[in-house]
Parts: C-alpha cells; structure tokens; sequence
C-alpha cells in the first residue's frame, strides 16, 4: 500500500469518525423522539464554523481520492 492509499483510508476514516459525532450531537438535540428545524437552530454557527474550516481538509482529501481513481483506470485500460 502506497502513501497516497494511505492517506486516503486513515482520511476517510477520520472524516467517517467526525461526522459520526456530529451526526450525533445534532441527534442529541431531538425533543420527544423528533429532529426539528427549531431544535438545531443554535448548531448553525458552530456547524458553519466547523465547515469552514474541515473544508480545507476535505478537498484534498478528494484530490487524492480522484488521482487514486485516475491511476486505477490507467493501470486497468493501460494494458
């Protein structure tokens, strides 16, 4: 397994982690059993917040994820 491979399994389980937790926070909010627009109103900046700057991560994630594809199909229509 190459470096760019690796980078792009731990990345991705990283960011699976994260968003795992902020799925639950947000989850967490539920009153009665029910998610609603009102109950998540005061996650909006922190959410916001938090976009911003995972953005910056989560882009070059996709730029190694699309060069591994790319290599992939080289290495399969190549022959």
């Amino acid at each position: 397994m190459d470096i760019w491979t690796k980078i792009f399994l731990f990345g991705g389980a990283l960011f699976g982690a994260i968003f795992l937790l902020i799925a639950l926070i947000a989850l967490g909010t539920a009153q009665d059993g029910l998610l609603t627009v009102e109950g998540l109103q005061h996650l909006e900046q922190p959410l916001t917040s938090f976009y911003e700057f995972i953005r910056w991560f989560l882009y070059p994630w996709l730029a190694v994820a699309l060069f591994i594809f790319v290599r992939f199909l080289k290495r399969v229509f190549g022959r």
